[in-house]
């Protein structure tokens, strides 16, 4: 199956375009989900210092408890798409608006959190405490207050139910649509690229064939190339020209050493003759 340079240069092109719809699919997903990272971010880069002064949750200097609690039963239910924690300074969870079931970390590293309050560039990942070792985009401020920090209010901008509503989204028809789209693009690359190969190839096969009806013909019958292509000058087309002198230098060279053989033979056959005519003793001794 794969004897021939067709098979082999079309095995190539099918492994070198599905490996290009891989690594597009992969840097397509990845930038796609960076850039809503880095959006969210920035949309929501103030959400937390907001949500501290809109709810009261600073009260004379000190976090109010009661408004923080009714902050996180507040906000499942106006936006269930982010999550929010209350941490110390050393980064430990104090109280949370998630399920506590669902709750697998019980810190969360400082460095991302450090780097967002200093203002250096989005998107900064910082820890999911939902997850062992996943990192999504969040929000952060100190409370009660930058001058006086007691702790941190932490705020996950892409929560589980984020998370589910994006994967029915991405089950929509419209990323279907592109994603058949993609397919059908590569799809035709592929046929055009198989298609340039035979139109490539079909030359050198048809000069194999010849080559291969002069060896089985023992050297004696040579048909010629003759391209038929408008592409005359190219290697394919030489290597023709080269085959086709080669083969009628063949067949004479062996027209010669037949003829050779043939007056050798002659002459072997005349040599009595000759003896006859120019030696007489030579025919008495051939008498009985």
């Amino acid at each position: 199956m794969f004897r021939t340079l067709y098979a082999r240069l079309a095995v190539v092109l099918v492994v070198v375009f599905i490996a290009i719809g891989l690594t597009y699919a992969v840097i397509t997903t990845t930038t796609v989900q960076r850039y809503l990272q880095e959006l969210s971010q920035h949309f929501n880069r103030d959400l937390s210092r907001r949500i501290v002064a809109d709810r009261n949750l600073v009260e004379e200097g000190r976090l109010n408890e009661t408004a923080l609690k009714n902050t996180f039963s507040a906000y499942m239910d106006i936006n269930p798409s982010i999550e929010i924690y209350l941490l110390d300074l050393e980064g430990r969870i104090l109280s949370f608006s998630a399920d506590p079931n669902r709750v697998k970390r019980q810190r969360v590293d400082l460095a991302p959190i450090k780097a967002f309050l200093s203002g250096e560039g989005f998107p900064l990942l910082g820890d999911d405490p939902r997850s062992h070792d996943r990192r999504k985009a969040f929000s952060v401020t100190q409370v009660p207050s930058g001058d006086n920090p007691q702790g941190y209010l932490y705020l996950v901008l892409q929560g589980e139910q984020y998370e589910s509503a994006e994967q029915l989204v991405q089950e929509s028809y419209v990323l279907r649509l592109s994603a058949w789209a993609v397919i059908g693009s590569l799809g035709f690359g592929l046929f055009a690229g198989l298609l340039l190969f035979h139109l490539l190839t079909r030359r050198l096969q048809r000069l194999a064939t010849i080559m291969e009806t002069f060896q089985r013909s023992d050297f004696t019958h040579h048909q010629p190339y003759a391209a038929k292509s408008r592409l005359a000058g190219d290697e394919i087309e030489s290597l023709g020209e080269a085959f086709d002198g080669m083969a009628e230098r063949i067949i004479s060279q062996l027209n010669e050493l037949k003829d050779q053989d043939r007056l050798r033979r002659e002459l072997v056959a005349q040599v009595p003759t000759i003896c006859v005519h120019l030696w007489p003793p030579f025919t008495a001794t051939l008498r009985p």
